[in-house]
């Protein structure tokens, strides 16, 4: 009876992937191309470390702005597979290989399959939101690329943190002007810090 219970319990937070599922995605290939900015990089891992908001998502808003699409945050935030694989796979690999640092520091080769393993799982969740993509958004035409990539920045770190933002608002927002200043370099900064009211 008690291994019932527990398969019962398994299945339920069992994650099913898509049969078909695109990795190498225009989606992966913008998010690599941002990651190559040292300040954005350093800008999302803060806003993941000390917000606890998800790189990927924060990416995804981006490349929405691009495609002109706005987000559905609302759709995004309750879509069971994201959610099951962000918190049963992508998280726990990440939150190992933090780990590792300080209970196998002799054993680095151990952090990098870790850190391997994480990157192709991070890989799957972007190819997961790139397929689901239309529904997660729908198209604008009344929001230029950087009034929607700001629209969706904004609509997804507030819905994240509610009521959560304190003095550090104005951290937060310093790292989102970077992140779209990275995304789109002809704008001055002043000009981005617009879309950003205090």
């Amino acid at each position: 009876m008690q291994d019932q219970t527990n398969t019962n319990t398994i299945n339920k937070t069992a994650i099913t992937l898509p049969k078909e599922l695109l990795l190498e995605t225009p989606f992966w290939a913008f998010s690599l191309s941002i990651w190559k900015h040292t300040d954005a990089q350093t800008s999302l891992l803060s806003l993941q470390d000390e917000y606890g908001l998800k790189v990927n998502r924060l990416l995804f808003c981006c490349w929405l702005g691009f495609e002109r699409r706005e987000l559905l945050v609302n759709v995004l935030e309750s879509e069971p597979t994201l959610a099951q694989w962000s918190d049963h796979t992508v998280e726990p690999l990440r939150t190992i290989r933090k780990q590792l640092k300080s209970i196998a520091p002799l054993h680095p080769q151990l952090k990098a399959t870790v850190q391997s393993a994480e990157l192709q799982a991070e890989q799957i969740e972007q190819a997961i939101l790139f397929q689901k993509s239309n529904n997660l958004s729908q198209p604008t035409t009344q929001r230029n690329t950087l009034d929607t990539l700001s629209y969706n920045l904004l609509s997804y770190t507030e819905h994240s943190l509610k009521n959560a933002l304190n003095a550090q608002t104005a951290t937060l927002t310093a790292h989102l002007i970077t992140l779209i200043h990275a995304a789109i370099p002809n704008h001055e900064r002043k000009h981005i810090e617009a879309y950003f009211p205090e």
